[in-house]
C-alpha cells in the first residue's frame, strides 16, 4: 500500500477552502497513493466554538462526503477523512473513508473524549471499524484514541494490520507525536499513521509531527511542524515478520491481564 498523509493549516469553518485543499492533494496523488489520511475534523478544523460544530456538522452522506468520494473516484486515491458527523441528535467526531470507487468502507467515530470542549459537542462512539484496502486490514482511530495501548491492541487483535489516527494535536503535547505512535507500533506489530494538524487555529497552535511508523517501531517518514504531504510504501509482510520476532501478542497472558 502507498500511505499518504496529509498535514495541513486549516481555515477553520470554511468547508470550500477545506475542499479545495484535499482536491488538489488528491489530484497530485492519483497515481502515487492508494490511501490519503487528512487530519481530525478536518472538514472544518478542530479549534470551533461549540455551535459552530454543531451548526456545520453534516451525516455521512452529507455535502462535502459526496464531494470527497467524487474526489476519490476522480483520482483513483482512497480518501480517509475527519468530520463533525450529525446522526439525528448526535453529534460525533468522526473519520469516513471512502474507497477508489466512490464507495464508503468504514466510518468511526471516536471513542475517547478528551475535554470538557469536546464532551460538550459529542458523543463517544461505541465500537471499533476495519476495513480492507489494497490486501491489508486497517483500523481507523482518532487523536486521544491512540494514546490508550487497549484501543491499537484491540485493533491489532482484530486482525489489523494498519492502524491510522487522525489527530489534532497541541504544540504542548509534541512529546506524544514523537513517542506514542512507535511505542504503539512496536507493542503490537503493526504500522501506524499519524496524521496531525500544522499551523494554528484560534489560541491553538498544532505540533505537525505526522508520521508513518513500522511494525518494528522504526518511523518510516515523519513531517516537521510546517504543512507536507508524507508518503511511504507499506509491506503487509512485514507485520507478520514483526510479530513473529517479537511476540507480544502471542506470548501476553490476556487473562491475567485483561480487563476485569
Amino acid at each position: 500500500m502507498r500511505l499518504a498523509l496529509l498535514q495541513n493549516d486549516s481555515v477553520p469553518g470554511d468547508k470550500d477552502w477545506q475542499l479545495t485543499a484535499i482536491s488538489e492533494v488528491a489530484r497530485h496523488l492519483a497515481g502515487r497513493a492508494d490511501l490519503l489520511v487528512t487530519p481530525e475534523l478536518f472538514m472544518t478544523g478542530y479549534r470551533l466554538p461549540a455551535a459552530d460544530l454543531r451548526a456545520l456538522a453534516e451525516p455521512a452522506d452529507g455535502a462535502f462526503a459526496q464531494a470527497v468520494a467524487l474526489l476519490a473516484q476522480e483520482t483513483g486515491v482512497a480518501i480517509l477523512y475527519g468530520f463533525p458527523e450529525r446522526d439525528g441528535d448526535l453529534i460525533y467526531n468522526s473519520v469516513q473513508v471512502f474507497g477508489a470507487d466512490g464507495k464508503s468502507l468504514a466510518l468511526y467515530r471516536k471513542l475517547h473524549l478528551p475535554s470538557d470542549e469536546e464532551r460538550a459537542v459529542f458523543a463517544a462512539g461505541d465500537r471499533l471499524v476495519t476495513f480492507e484496502l489494497c490486501g491489508m486490514k486497517v483500523a481507523p482511530v482518532i487523536c486521544y484514541d491512540v494514546e490508550f495501548p487497549e484501543t491499537v491492541r484491540a485493533c491489532a487483535l482484530a486482525g489489523a494490520q494498519l492502524v491510522v489516527a487522525p489527530t489534532a494535536l497541541r504544540k504542548h503535547w509534541a512529546q506524544i507525536a514523537e513517542m506514542m505512535s512507535p511505542v504503539r507500533a512496536v507493542e503490537n506489530g503493526l504500522f501506524v499513521a499519524y496524521a496531525n494538524q500544522a499551523g494554528s487555529e484560534a489560541d491553538w497552535e498544532y505540533a505537525g509531527l505526522s508520521c508513518i511508523v513500522g511494525p518494528d517501531g522504526q518511523v518510516l517518514v515523519r513531517a516537521a511542524a510546517e504543512p507536507a504531504v508524507i508518503l511511504a510504501e507499506l509491506d503487509p509482510t512485514s507485520v507478520a515478520t514483526a510479530r513473529a520476532t517479537l511476540g507480544y501478542l502471542s506470548d501476553a497472558r490476556f487473562k491475567l491481564t485483561g480487563p476485569r
